[in-house]
């Protein structure tokens, strides 16, 4: 599953384990396995990990097993990956996406740990390289919504890592109080904010999003519903199909597909990091849909961005995604968190979409953090300067 950096339905009445507000990890086994996937008798559970992720994977493992279900666990680490690229001639990359390709039908469930040790790992592999490899991944994520695979990723972008803490401006314990504590959210809580949110956002009314650096974007979003992440797949979303068969822990996110051509005016990002690396004053322009122009302060991150982006395939310059975020506890007081999640939030993406629903299947993108936006529909404030106007249904 690849994001950079997803059909609502109605939430059963659901008995949830009581929530983790520190790592805990047999009870947050319990609640990934019993009340977000909900895992059901003689269903494969697909345990995908770093070797330092044992202990989760091991009540991860026990979780499922206590339900019926048939556990396996795949492990790998960033730096067999490394490996891959540096070494590996890039004829042979197909063999590593057809492993991808073969899984997808295997597991019925997917959990992935997404840790992150060192967000710069990748930044001395060449840009053409990692580009060449990404295309043997294009495509999969239709491929797992249309088999109806549920895909847990416990991460989101924030595992709280000392290199992850680090790079947003936290102390390790401190960006791990918050995670944990945005895990153990109220699910429930967040599908009502997320379905009021959802119903302040139709499709083919103007959108708007400003912030104080200067963003200034419009645009309107396709006829399709939006997407609400709650942190549960409930029976009614399985059913269905579609993006909602994937969810992000911390959960609290609404998303959906920017109409392609509708969106002009530039976004302007204070501080954008590419592969572990900060770059700043990055300012994209956009027309018809489409980034035209990108601007940054000088610098190695700079250059570094500006390879993934000329490398990348046709469909990279799409302003694709909107997505606000819904979640209370993944809202630090005094910082900024870069992350889809906190409450208020808004992120601009472009590039590869079929994550969101969309058809753009490119295993290439960017995500445009915006924590201090104000968003507009036909001038009624949704979100301003970075705090939710709309509130859940009483």
């Amino acid at each position: 599953m690849i994001r950079f950096a997803l059909f609502a339905a109605v939430v059963p009445a659901l008995t949830f384990a009581a929530p983790p507000k520190k790592f805990e990890p047999a009870v947050i086994a319990e609640r990934i396995i019993n009340d977000v996937a909900q895992v059901k008798p003689k269903e494969i559970v697909l345990i995908e990990a770093d070797p330092l992720d044992q202990l989760m994977v091991e009540e991860l493992f026990i979780a499922a097993g206590k339900r019926g279900a048939s556990p396996f666990v795949r492990l790998s680490w960033p730096n067999l990956q490394k490996r891959w690229l540096q070494s590996v001639p890039e004829a042979n990359d197909a063999a590593w996406g057809a492993i991808e390709d073969k899984l997808i039908p295997f597991a019925d469930v997917v959990v992935q740990i997404a840790r992150t040790e060192d967000p710069a790992f990748f930044k001395d592999v060449p840009a053409a390289r990692m580009a060449a490899w990404n295309r043997h991944f294009d495509g999969l994520d239709e491929k797992r919504i249309k088999r109806k695979q549920r895909i847990i990723n416990l991460g989101n972008g924030v595992f709280p890592t000392k290199g992850m803490a680090k790079l947003n401006g936290f102390s390790e314990p401190e960006l791990s109080a918050l995670f944990w504590a945005g895990v153990g959210t109220d699910y429930q809580r967040l599908h009502s904010l997320g379905e009021a949110v959802k119903a302040a956002l139709p499709a083919g009314k103007t959108m708007k999003v400003t912030t104080p650096a200067g963003t200034d974007l419009v645009f309107s979003l396709v006829p399709k519903s939006m997407t609400v992440s709650d942190g549960v797949i409930s029976e009614e979303e399985v059913k269905a199909g579609g993006p909602a068969l994937m969810t992000w822990l911390p959960a609290g996110e609404v998303y959906g597909l920017i109409s392609p051509g509708s969106a002009e005016g530039k976004i302007v990002v204070p501080r954008h990091v590419v592969q572990g690396q900060v770059l700043t004053d990055l300012v994209v322009t956009v027309k018809a849909g489409k980034v035209v122009d990108l601007k940054a302060a000088p610098s190695k991150a700079w250059e570094r961005f500006k390879e993934l982006y000329d490398t990348a395939p046709a469909g990279k310059d799409v302003l694709s995604i909107i997505d606000v975020g819904l979640n209370e506890d993944m809202k630090p007081k005094g910082k900024s968190l870069r992350s889809y999640v906190p409450a208020g939030s808004v992120t601009l993406l472009f590039g590869g979409d079929e994550w969101a629903g969309g058809d753009n299947t490119i295993a290439y993108g960017a995500a445009l953090f915006l924590g201090d936006a104000s968003l507009t529909v036909d001038g009624k404030p949704v979100v301003e300067k970075g705090q939710l106007k709309v509130g859940p249904a009483k």
